[in-house]
C-alpha cells in the first residue's frame, strides 16, 4: 500500500507521471534494495558517501558493506541491520524510482516531508505508512473516535488488497450518519455483537471490483455486478465471522442485498472508508450494533 500512497502523492503534485508511476512498479517487482539506498534512507551515509562506495564497487572486487565498513562509513552491526530490511516495500520503491532516474531517495525524503506536514502526521505515522503495514496504516486514515472499527476496516482492506487490487490506497475516514450514492451492497451480520458491511459508489465506480472479483466482465453496473460486489461482501463478513468464532463468539452472516437505484444510505452511526481502487473512489461502510438502510 505504501507504494500508492506515496506514488499517487507524487503524481498529485506533478512529480511523475502516471505512465512513469506504472514503469516504476514494475520496475519495484523486479529490483532489489541496495544496501547504499537503505543507508542514505536511514541517516548512516550521505548521499555522496554511497556514491564513492559505488565508485569503489567498480575496481574492488568486495560487497558495498565491506567497503562501507573499512572507510569508516558504517560498523559491522549497523550493515547486518540493514541488510535485513532489504525486502521492505517503501525502499523497493524507492530503489525503482532511483533505478528509473526519477529521483534520488534524499529527493523522495524530502518531498515526503511536505507530504508529512499537508496530512498533519508525525513521525511516527510516517514509520507506519513506510511499514507497509495495513493495520498500521489503517489506523491512520480513521477519526480518533473510531477505534472499534479498525479490526473490520484493516479485514477488509487486506482482502480488497489480494482478491481485487495490489495497488489500492485509502482516502481519510469519516463517521456519518448518511452518504449520498446511487450504487451498492450491504450485508449484515448478527450475532453477539452485530454489524453491517457495505461497498457503495456512484455511476460505474464499481464496475472494476464487481469485474475483478466476479472474474466477469461485466458491461455496467447492474444486478449482475452488484450481485458479484455482495459475494465479495459475503467473503469478507465471513473471515470476520471466522477469526470471532476462535475467541468464542457466534455471529451468524444474514443474505446480502443490494441496489442499483438508491439516493442514499443512512445509518445511526456508520464509518465511510474512501478507496481509491483501480482509479475509482468506492466507499466501504461499516456500522457496529447498527443497520445501513437504502434508500
Amino acid at each position: 500500500m505504501v507504494s500508492s500512497i506515496v506514488g499517487n502523492y507524487l503524481i498529485q503534485k506533478g512529480l511523475i507521471t502516471s505512465e512513469q508511476f506504472e514503469d516504476v512498479l514494475k520496475e519495484q517487482s523486479k529490483v532489489r534494495v541496495k544496501l547504499g539506498l537503505i543507508a542514505v534512507a536511514e541517516g548512516l551515509m550521505t548521499q555522496e558517501e554511497a556514491d564513492r562506495v559505488n565508485q569503489l564497487q567498480a575496481i574492488m572486487d568486495k560487497r558495498f558493506g565491506d567497503i562501507a565498513v573499512e572507510k569508516g562509513y558504517l560498523t559491522d552491526g549497523q550493515v547486518e541491520s540493514l541488510l535485513k530490511k532489504q525486502g521492505n516495500a517503501y525502499l523497493s520503491f524507492a530503489q525503482a524510482l532511483e533505478n528509473q532516474q526519477l529521483m534520488t531517495i534524499e529527493q523522495l525524503e524530502q518531498y515526503l516531508v511536505d507530504f508529512k506536514c499537508e496530512n498533519n502526521l508525525t513521525a511516527s505515522d510516517m514509520e507506519a505508512i513506510k511499514s507497509d503495514d495495513v493495520d498500521k496504516i489503517i489506523r491512520l486514515y480513521l477519526p480518533i473516535e473510531a477505534e472499534k472499527y479498525l479490526p473490520m476496516a484493516s479485514l477488509a482492506v487486506r482482502t480488497l488488497i489480494r482478491l481485487v487490487d495490489t495497488g489500492l490506497y485509502v482516502e481519510k475516514a469519516s463517521l456519518v450518519s448518511e452518504l449520498e450514492v446511487s450504487k451498492g451492497a450491504l450485508q449484515y451480520v448478527e450475532g453477539q455483537t452485530s454489524m453491517n458491511c457495505g461497498m457503495a459508489g456512484d455511476g460505474e465506480s464499481l464496475l472494476y471490483t464487481a469485474s475483478t472479483f466476479g472474474q466477469e466482465e461485466f458491461a455496467s453496473v447492474d444486478e449482475d455486478a452488484l450481485d458479484a460486489i455482495a459475494e465479495l461482501l459475503n467473503c469478507i463478513n465471513g473471515l470476520y465471522a471466522s477469526a470471532l468464532s476462535k475467541e468464542g463468539v457466534a455471529m451468524e452472516l444474514m443474505p446480502p442485498e443490494f441496489s442499483a437505484a438508491m439516493s442514499k444510505m443512512t445509518c445511526k452511526e456508520m464509518l465511510v472508508l474512501p478507496l481509491i481502487i483501480s482509479g475509482s473512489k468506492v466507499n466501504f461502510l461499516i456500522a457496529m450494533d447498527n443497520k445501513i438502510e437504502m434508500n
